[in-house]
């Protein structure tokens, strides 16, 4: 019961923390907002200050608990001195307000799903990206005291406005108060839209229009969980609300807290940048002067420049880690980026047109489920006959704009405020908003969706997990008995000696390990590591091909082997190892060498290191003009140039030229030789000094995972030793000679 105490008291310190800092900027810009409007926008907008501070305190190393408490304590303090609050809640509200009955009504589904959703939120966290990556990086960054330059974890690269909010959460109560930090954007998205509702002078449509969103199943599990959906669905609606505000009141202060929270979209997630435009052209069409819209983008770029500053900075990309071909950079190859935002525009279905009924029936493939009754999303654009609907409706359809470039169901969170207020306006009576709320209610309950979901479609189980949230149940023995991956990072944990990094074939929650986990896809290092592993089982991708270029014998000073063709299929180019002979012999390399390569500079040594376990890739597909350059540092007489690589390219073409005392490149050979080829040595034994090189000591595999059955049936080869096994993942040592 203390731990459970204890998360909720972390919880409720951080949302008191952005409520006082958004009170106290509220006050700071004179603005004075209905009483049902304060404490929604107002915790918005000091969520947006208060990840500033965290970032700033992160960035300077002062990440330590108790700096981050104390700071957050002095905020409070500050707004209980100030009081910035009393003027507006003592304020007359002459909006309408809902009928007795109604409101009886709606308030007990409300609290109904909100029984079920706080013990959800506050029970132990096991959800798959909160344990991982959300809370992995903030563990990380408590435990360091700082952010600091990540460079085995591409998550660490995007922007995370929300995450930053966790960390008072995370230092107080671990796992479960920055779950609950995230139900209270849901609670919090929720009162933003009923207030609407009340401006516009249709609380009923504000009040069915917030439980639309709010009893949504994939509302329920992404809000219930350390992941910032539902914050960002709150954080947008914010920027369409303060818009409205400043519309009515055209005051500077208006247009600081909307140039603020306008920002912090685009901070809290990419595909939330939409709203920083609109923003600026909706002041620009309304004022038609320059004055508003640089407040407007000043303002935002408060809450911008550090992130991209950073990206900049650490890993010369400012939107990483995307644009890795404009941007290029060690830390992210293009391929990766390439053959992951192509997963997300399909989650692996075949015909995209099938996704409303995916999205709103299904959603075993798209991870989560809107209710069928957001199949009568188009309603919505009845709504357009009236000047808040049209209004709405923009905004909704510009983040819908971007939805494909996720099409996962939660990626459709931030359109629900501006389509469910679009359908409640189009049908405004309460006898029939009443009936839609009955009929999501009873259709969005967990019991009940898993009579018309597929089984394995994302959702809450329907118990109220009242003895784990209580901790009546010890979170150890609650994630121990549910997650195999759980009880697989505990064996990382009490195994491996501390400070050492474990490379992973498959993600884990580690969040719950003081350890780096480096999972095989997550970066360009991890990658790297994970095409090494591979060489020592895989054949297709071992050295036994060899291609050679033989022409008379020249003198050069620099020579370079160029791709000439277009590769098919996003076939890449490797090259294990790039040699020079002039009559028989080897031209012994020095280091006077001068090596170049494109498109992947970084890896090039990779091919003039003497080992089959490494190869230098393009990491992207080949492309005419892709090369390997090597300047000897004087005039060489050489006669033959032989690269040995693997048979996984059928449709590379290569040319060897050489550059004349001109500085013209001179074909020397187009027609290679492919010889077989054949390394005396044991390739997993070199696999293995490459790891330990690379100061990768520890390997856990799933049984499933590539290679899994080569590494268990003969460890001794690989010079690994089995360490533990739990379930079907196995723990590996990779020994010193």
């Amino acid at each position: 019961m203390l731990q459970a105490s204890v998360a909720l008291l972390g919880a409720l310190f951080t949302v008191g923390v952005c409520y006082a800092a958004g009170s106290l900027t509220l006050q700071g810009l004179n603005l004075r907002l209905r009483p049902a409007e304060h404490f929604p926008l107002g915790m918005i907008l000091g969520a947006s200050v208060a990840h500033l501070g965290v970032f700033a305190l992160l960035i300077l190393n002062l990440g330590y608990k108790q700096v981050v408490i104390g700071v957050g304590t002095l905020t409070i303090l500050a707004a209980v001195w100030r009081r910035p609050w009393l003027a507006t809640l003592s304020a007359k509200d002459g909006s309408p307000r809902l009928p007795l009955a109604l409101k009886l009504a709606l308030g007990a589904v409300f609290l109904l799903f909100t029984n079920l959703y706080i013990f959800e939120a506050w029970k132990p966290e096991d959800s798959a990206d909160g344990a991982s990556y959300h809370l992995g990086l903030v563990a990380r960054y408590l435990r360091e005291h700082g952010m600091h330059k990540i460079v085995t974890n591409f998550y660490a690269l995007i922007s995370s406005g929300v995450d930053l909010l966790f960390v008072p959460a995370f230092a107080i109560g671990r796992h479960s108060a920055a779950a609950l930090v995230h139900f209270a954007f849901a609670m919090v998205l929720a009162l933003a839209i009923f207030a609407y509702g009340r401006r516009i002078g249709k609380p009923w449509v504000g009040a069915a229009a917030a439980l639309f969103v709010y009893l949504a199943p994939v509302v329920g599990i992404a809000g219930t969980s350390a992941y910032n959906d539902v914050a960002v669905a709150a954080i947008v609606f914010a920027v369409f609300y303060w818009l409205e505000i400043w519309d009515a009141e055209r005051t500077t202060g208006a247009l600081v807290a909307l140039g603020l929270i306008a920002g912090y979209a685009l901070a809290a997630k990419y595909t939330a940048f939409v709203m920083l435009p609109y923003a600026l052209g909706f002041v620009a069409w309304k004022q038609r002067r320059w004055k508003p819209v640089l407040i407007v983008a000043v303002c935002a770029a408060v809450m911008i420049a550090p992130w991209v500053a950073r990206n900049w900075i650490w890993y010369e990309n400012p939107v990483a880690p995307f644009a890795n071909k404009v941007f290029r950079n060690p830390y992210v190859h293009a391929m990766f980026e390439q053959d992951y935002t192509e997963y997300l525009h399909r989650y692996g279905i075949q015909n995209l047109w099938t996704l409303p009924w995916q999205v709103t029936m299904r959603g075993d493939k798209t991870q989560g489920l809107l209710g069928p009754l957001f199949l009568a999303a188009p309603l919505a654009l009845a709504s357009l006959r009236s000047r808040e609907g049209r209004r709405l409706l923009l905004p909704g359809l510009l983040l819908l704009a971007v939805y494909p470039a996720n099409v996962g169901t939660r990626f459709l969170i931030p359109c629900l405020p501006f389509f469910s207020l679009g359908m409640a306006l189009a049908i405004s009576w309460p006898p029939a908003l009443m009936a839609l709320v009955a009929f999501h209610a009873i259709t969005s309950w967990p019991s009940m969706i898993a009579r018309w979901a597929p089984p394995y479609a994302w959702h809450l189980s329907g118990r109220i997990p009242y003895k784990a949230a209580l901790r009546e149940i010890p979170q150890d023995r609650y994630l121990h008995d549910r997650d195999y991956q759980y009880r697989a990072v505990r064996m990382i944990q009490h195994y491996v000696p501390e400070g050492e990094r474990v490379l992973a074939l498959s993600g884990l929650p580690d969040s719950y390990t003081s350890h780096e986990i480096l999972v095989s896809f997550q970066s360009a290092f991890n990658e790297v590591a994970t095409d090494i592993l591979n060489m020592g089982w895989e054949d297709l991708i071992t050295p036994t091909a060899a291609l050679e270029f033989r022409f008379p014998t020249q003198t050069a000073r620099r020579i370079r082997v160029v791709e000439t063709a277009a590769a098919e299929k996003k076939e890449q180019w490797s090259v294990h190892e790039l040699r020079f002979f002039a009559n028989g012999t080897e031209i012994e390399r020095k280091q006077e060498w001068r090596l170049r390569a494109w498109p992947n500079p970084w890896d090039v040594q990779m091919a003039f290191d003497n080992s089959p376990a490494t190869r230098w890739r393009t990491w992207e597909t080949a492309l005419p003009g892709d090369y390997l350059d090597v300047d000897f540092g004087r005039d060489q007489q050489v006669d033959e140039v032989r690269i040995e690589t693997s048979r996984d390219q059928s449709t590379v073409r290569l040319r060897a030229e050489m550059m004349d005392p001109q500085g013209r490149w001179i074909t020397l050979s187009d027609k290679p030789v492919e010889l077989d080829s054949h390394w005396p040595g044991s390739i997993r034994r070199a696999v293995t000094h490459e790891l330990r090189l690379r100061k990768v000591n520890y390997l856990i595999v799933e049984d499933n995972d590539w290679g899994a059955m080569e590494f268990a049936k003969d460890p001794e080869s690989w010079d690994f030793r089995i360490v533990a096994r739990q379930d079907s993942a196995t723990l590996y040592r990779v020994m010193q000679p």
